[in-house]
């Protein structure tokens, strides 16, 4: 979505595995966090400017990393926790690291916005603007073995659950 939106895009995954699906959707480089340091390949790649937004669905495994990516007054959008939750911190890091901005998503002040984005989103899709990869398939009964799969971060894309 943020390439439609003429983005430049760093994608950030954990395999070259991952890193495959991260290149075909269309991001513009590509760090693999098991063999390169997050920040460091930010850095390089944008100049030693740093990046603009993170959005981290990781959590605590890359809020470090992510921090020190960001460019002044740069925003860390934390929307998941997959590694499991940040541990409180000293707020006054985010002044001293450039009048940094962060942020946990939250879908409920924003409802009301809900059907619109939904049918943009449909939109992009009909028109072929956006795809959504779809990983594999799971009974609802084993709803568990998806959430484990999950857990073990061993999809790129989307799992669907089957009555």
């Amino acid at each position: 979505m943020a390439k439609i939106r003429g983005v430049r895009v760093i994608g950030v995954t954990s395999t070259d595995e991952k890193a495959k699906f991260v290149r075909e959707a269309d991001a513009d480089e590509v760090i693999v966090s098991s063999r390169a340091d997050i920040a460091k390949e930010a850095r390089r790649i944008t100049g030693d400017r740093g990046v603009n937004v993170v959005y981290d669905g990781v959590g605590k495994d890359t809020f470090e990393a992510n921090l020190d990516s960001l460019a002044p007054a740069g925003y860390l959008v934390i929307y998941g926790q997959s590694s499991g939750y940040v541990p409180p911190f000293d707020i006054m890091r985010l002044q001293e690291k450039g009048s940094l901005f962060l942020t946990r998503a939250n879908a409920l002040p924003w409802i009301g916005e809900f059907p619109r984005y939904l049918e943009q989103f449909v939109d992009w899709i009909q028109r072929g603007r956006l795809s959504v990869r779809i990983a594999g398939t799971y009974p609802l009964a084993e709803a568990a073995k998806a959430h484990e799969a999950f857990e073990r971060r061993q999809i790129s894309g989307r799992l669907l659950l089957l009555p």
